[in-house]
């Protein structure tokens, strides 16, 4: 018998070899005799907090994947390999997946893009194409990026600054146009996407 309920845990799923559930963990350390739960009237939920405990701690030993239904599979770092890529990324079934891809708008992303670039040193702003004055000419349509950003250079160096003097300068930067997709499947929305972005 072994001493602590986590040594009982990593026995088992080392044995186990795949994904598991706390469930079966559980069946596995009584059958084995791996650690005495003694008057626990729920042991499969003792298992359970102990496993999430591995996870919530950050002990590497463990991982965990979740699966159909929003329940845990639970398995040993060590045995990623046995157990398999097509396992441990499980997709979703496709149902899931399109209601996931129709929860958010395309603008959405601006925000998420625009937080990225100021952390960068880009100042970013949306340009919205609806209120184009020349929105009536549908050449218009794809004129427009979604996003520009700006760059000041800096030039800190003395002999950069030299140079900016003898030029007349005063401020040096850099402008970005952005074209925000959700996703993109083709080689033709990839150039279509590329030059409204141009």
């Amino acid at each position: 018998m072994l001493k602590t309920l986590k040594e009982a845990i990593l026995e088992s799923l080392n044995e186990i070899k795949g994904t598991t559930n706390y469930k079966e963990v559980c069946k596995h350390i009584i059958e084995n005799n791996y650690y005495d739960f003694g008057d626990a009237k729920t042991p499969p939920s003792t298992v359970s907090a102990q496993l999430g405990d591995f996870i919530r701690k950050g002990d590497s030993r463990v991982k965990r994947i979740k699966g159909k239904g929003g329940t845990y599979s639970y398995y040993l770092t060590k045995n990623e390999n046995e157990i398999g890529i097509d396992v441990l990324t499980q997709i979703e079934p496709s149902s899931k997946k399109s209601s996931n891809a129709k929860s958010y708008n395309e603008r959405d992303l601006h925000t998420l893009l625009s937080s990225y670039l100021k952390n960068i040193g880009v100042y970013s702003k949306t340009i919205f194409h609806e209120q184009s004055k020349n929105s009536k000419d549908s050449h218009q349509k794809w004129i427009h990026p979604d996003m520009v950003g700006i760059s000041f250079l800096n030039l800190q160096t003395k002999v950069s600054q030299t140079f900016l003097k003898a030029v007349n300068k005063a401020d040096t930067f850099k402008v970005t146009s952005y074209e925000v997709k959700k996703e993109i499947n083709t080689d033709y929305e990839l150039k279509k996407t590329f030059f409204q972005a141009v």
